[in-house]
């Protein structure tokens, strides 16, 4: 078994492959522990736990990348959360792509740290990798995978199908009006209660 490897030999697929059910769980506990880390930050104005959990989100990439992802912390623990249920196997070179961007963010994150560099850009980038991993563990697309097809031939399997070239949904244009539709809802709700309930800022106080 060779431990430096990327991606998995699966019969009834001639290319590496990677269990997208392990990859979107590993983001919803990256996601997870981000949004916890940031909350800390946010109500102590400590740095500490950001920056903690930083240096493990380089360590995962670099493992990902350089090693092999099956022994990258996060994808350990993603996978056995996901153990029995059945695999999603997907081409492993746009997932190998993505986790290169993602450790290209995490070196811009280390220059942050090491420099002790408090900055707009270094919030911005935190919330950037927030949005990936919710991306990528709610909604299953891979941000780094469409990037990799706009630069190579379309790959052999994506997760969710998302580099296939598809028709329109027939029914895209109802369910964006619908949504619409509860945004409509939504801002009568909020103008209701600002208007009629909570006036006065000491009216949004809790007794």
């Amino acid at each position: 078994m060779n431990i430096i490897s990327f991606g998995e030999t699966v019969e009834g697929y001639d290319y590496k492959v990677i269990n997208e059910r392990d990859a979107r769980s590993s983001a919803g506990i990256m996601l997870v522990l981000g949004m916890i880390s940031l909350f800390i930050l946010f109500l102590t104005q400590n740095l500490f736990w950001a920056e903690v959990f930083t240096i493990t989100f380089i360590i995962e990439f670099f493992i990902r990348v350089f090693i092999s992802p099956k022994y990258a912390p996060y994808m350990l623990l993603g996978s056995l959360l996901v153990i029995n249920q059945t695999p999603d196997w997907v081409d492993a070179k746009p997932k190998k792509f993505a986790w290169i961007v993602g450790l290209i963010i995490g070196a811009v994150m280390s220059y942050f740290i090491i420099f002790n560099i408090l900055s707009p850009v270094r919030l911005l980038t935190c919330l950037l990798c927030l949005f990936l991993f919710f991306s990528e563990s709610a909604l299953g697309i891979c941000w780094g995978c469409l990037l990799y097809k706009k630069f190579n031939k379309l790959p052999n399997n994506c997760p969710g199908g998302i580099c296939e070239v598809k028709e329109k949904h027939p029914e895209r244009n109802t369910k964006l009006l619908l949504v619409l539709l509860f945004a409509g809802v939504f801002s009568l709700v909020h103008y209701g209660l600002k208007t009629y309930k909570y006036t006065s800022e000491s009216d949004r106080e809790i007794a």
